[in-house]
């Protein structure tokens, strides 16, 4: 074929790279674009000689078109346009006859493989849309079994997590359980004197310096209006410790939206040692006991349901 009977591959490709980059979305370039539809055209000029009818060398080659880098660039109608009115040679010639079904082949190929993009992409998006559901279901699960067992206000656990959690405390072999009645001191004043915000406010302060305080394992509950308990897991009898400890860090005021508001506690403590298994509820009586045993000799103190254990009632200074 002479020079000015050669079909047009490069200014055809240059008009289509310029038009696909037109309509691209992706950030590709018709610089980028244009050596890859050089070779795809050229490549489908010689099928159109070949020997027998190279269906699935077309189709390959139609396929290419929806590869990177042409991936996200969407020229369909394009493509059809350009191929079926490509002049691939003279009329009558072998290559010109051939050219439409070679070009009919890549066309059909291109489309199915931007159906199957489609449907790829679909799927993506399915996949990516349950398992953003998965992760809101488990995360609803999760907080609605946090209100469940926690308490709204001060965010620490409920009697029902305080139950749970001691039960399997009581299954430890070797290891006690320690639990420690918390009675705020005159808090009732609190709420008449600052209101019942303020009383918020200082519940939940209290609240943080006992899970400051408290031993890691600890279970801090709070079981009534401000009343707390603790249960810990202990392989010794430690409770006397955590008590002082807890009568400490409730003796200092608390500084509230209303200014400074004094505060205390009473605190009846209890140990379990592992061969007594004795239930929540039995540990509850004594702990509240001694805890009454405080705050009728003046409160800011700690008393032990059992030698040992506190049994000489602890003030605080001050």
């Amino acid at each position: 074929m002479t020079a000015d009977k050669r079909p047009p591959v490069h200014s055809t490709a240059r008009e289509w790279a310029l038009a696909a980059g037109a309509q691209s979305d992706a950030g590709i370039t018709a610089a980028e674009i244009e050596p890859v539809l050089v070779d795809i055209l050229e490549q489908l000029l010689e099928l159109t000689v070949s020997d027998p009818f190279p269906i699935r060398a077309a189709r390959r080659l139609g396929a290419r078109l929806c590869a990177e880098p042409l991936h996200q660039v969407r020229m369909l109608a394009l493509v059809t346009r350009t191929l079926l009115g490509f002049p691939a040679g003279p009329r009558g010639s072998l290559v010109a006859t051939q050219w439409p079904l070679v070009a009919s082949q890549a066309i059909d190929s291109y489309a199915q493989a931007l159906q199957e993009l489609a449907l790829a992409q679909q799927k993506k998006n399915f996949s990516d849309e349950a398992t953003q559901r998965v992760r809101e279901f488990a995360a609803l699960q999760q907080r609605l079994e946090h209100e469940a067992t926690h308490d709204a206000l001060t965010g620490l656990a409920n009697r029902t997590l305080l139950r749970k959690r001691v039960r399997i405390m009581a299954e430890h072999p070797e290891r006690g359980i320690g639990l420690l009645v918390v009675d705020l001191d005159r808090f009732k004043q609190i709420n008449d004197n600052y209101g019942h915000a303020v009383g918020d406010e200082v519940l939940v302060e209290l609240a943080q310096r006992l899970r400051e305080v408290a031993p890691p394992g600890t279970v801090v509950c709070r079981y009534g209006g401000d009343e707390f308990v603790l249960a810990a897991g202990m392989e010794d009898n430690r409770v006397a410790e955590l008590a002082a400890d807890i009568v400490l860090a409730l003796n200092d005021s608390v500084w509230s939206s209303a200014g400074r508001v004094p505060v205390s506690a009473s605190v009846g403590a209890t140990y379990s040692p592992p061969a007594d298994r004795s239930e929540l509820a039995e540990l509850l009586r004594r702990a509240d006991r001694a805890m009454y045993s405080a705050k009728t000799a003046g409160g800011r103190r700690y008393v032990g349901a059992e030698p040992g254990v506190g049994g000489v009632d602890t003030a605080v200074a001050g």
